[in-house]
């Protein structure tokens, strides 16, 4: 787990007791949700200063997907193991499963869509079967920590490969489920995947009798905004504001 990631378990853990203990800020004295809400405004300020720039529209379409991550990675960070592998009902999936589907699709759009930007004319534009992608039981193992970060990597992945599509290339025909579309559609559709998934792991908490403290409502909006700035290509950005969170975190510790 990253220092990012147990600022964000830590803060996440933190109920309205916890986040009304005194926290000083420059010569005042403020309390420990205002750490959090002092974040979220250091992550929309870098946010404005990005956004503000020229960016492809492939790339300003996948920074909602990373905001989308951000938000899972929100509402999972530092979960107990026991939720991951408890299946809310008979028949449905425990999260560990609804994450290693998240996977997957996040491998097989990113590779789907590569493909249509990058195929000759004369290659199908159906993707061959045999070069789908995969995710086996074992990529989603161990941690909640370390799930996250095999998303994270394939998000950062996706975002190399498709973040700087030419406007020529958004309308190449391409396949999805057993529609004609275009790059542009498919591009769409990493974002409302993951939020789609996002709800269903929170559906699945709920059921079993989780509920989200103040703190990780909090976070949650935090690391959405660090995400969408992080897709925008602002990467130092986006590590400055982590930063701060850590910072943040370790004085409320001490």
């Amino acid at each position: 787990m990253t220092d990012f990631d147990a600022a964000l378990a830590g803060f996440a853990g933190m109920d309205e007791e916890a986040l009304a203990r005194a926290w000083p800020w420059r010569d005042k004295q403020m309390d420990v949700r205002y750490a959090l809400y002092r974040t979220l405004e250091d992550a929309q300020e870098a946010h404005v200063r990005v956004s503000a720039g020229r960016h492809p529209e492939s790339r300003r379409i996948l920074a909602l997907a990373q905001r989308a991550f951000g938000d899972l990675r929100g509402l999972l960070i530092g979960l107990p193991p026991d939720l991951l592998d408890t299946a809310p009902r008979a028949g449905e999936w425990p999260i560990r499963e609804t994450l290693r589907h998240v996977l997957l699709v996040e491998r097989r759009y990113a590779t789907q869509t590569r493909y249509a930007v990058e195929r000759a004319d004369a290659e199908p534009v159906r993707l061959p079967d045999d070069r789908q992608p995969t995710a086996a039981p074992t990529d989603v193992g161990g941690a909640i920590g370390e799930i996250l970060a095999k998303i994270a990597a394939a998000r950062a992945e996706t975002n190399r490969w498709l973040g700087d599509v030419t406007p020529a290339a958004m309308t190449r025909p391409t396949v999805w489920a057993t529609h004609e579309i275009d790059v542009r559609f498919r591009l769409h559709r990493f974002a409302p995947h993951i939020v789609e998934h996002s709800i269903q792991c929170e559906k699945t908490l709920l059921a079993l009798g989780w509920r989200p403290t103040e703190g990780r409502r909090i976070v949650r909006a935090i690391a959405a905004v660090i995400g969408e700035v992080e897709g925008l290509g602002a990467l130092a950005g986006a590590r400055e504001v982590e930063s701060q969170l850590v910072e943040r975190f370790a004085s409320v510790r001490s």
